[in-house]
């Protein structure tokens, strides 16, 4: 289905859905959206366009994910409580949803591979443990 061109005009109008996108994102990490493959390819073309628009070091600096420690964390704790489709989700898989998450930040290697590394501490399982929680009373 082709749909015409919808175009958002000037620096303030990207400026102001960038934002809208953005911070509703982190509103709610569970909904449909917040990862959706589709809505972080909007953010990144508008964080694109801005960047061009204002060229230097700010938004550049800006789209590092590492400058949002506070975004960071809560992808951090948002992946922990993900469930089986995370534990059950490749690496290539987590990858792009981590980077969808994030758009339009710019992750480093090492942060992204820290993301998917992430497991569920209620279903990930060891060889000492059942995936339970475990208890000490401290009797010795």
């Amino acid at each position: 289905m082709d749909v015409e061109p919808v175009w958002v005009e000037g620096y303030y109008e990207v400026l102001a859905l960038h934002r809208m996108l953005f911070e509703c994102k982190f509103d709610d990490l569970d909904s449909t959206y917040a990862g959706s493959p589709f809505i972080a390819a909007i953010q990144h073309r508008l964080a694109d366009s801005l960047e061009a628009a204002d060229p230097g070091q700010g938004w550049r600096e800006w789209r590092k994910a590492e400058a949002h420690s506070h975004r960071v964390e809560a992808v951090r704790v948002h992946l922990a409580g993900s469930g089986k489709w995370w534990q059950d989700s490749g690496p290539e898989e987590r990858a792009k949803y981590v980077r969808d998450l994030l758009a339009p930040l710019r992750l480093t290697e090492g942060l992204l591979a820290e993301l998917t590394a992430i497991e569920n501490p209620m279903t990930a399982t060891s060889d000492s443990n059942d995936g339970g929680p475990t208890e000490t009373t401290g009797d010795g």
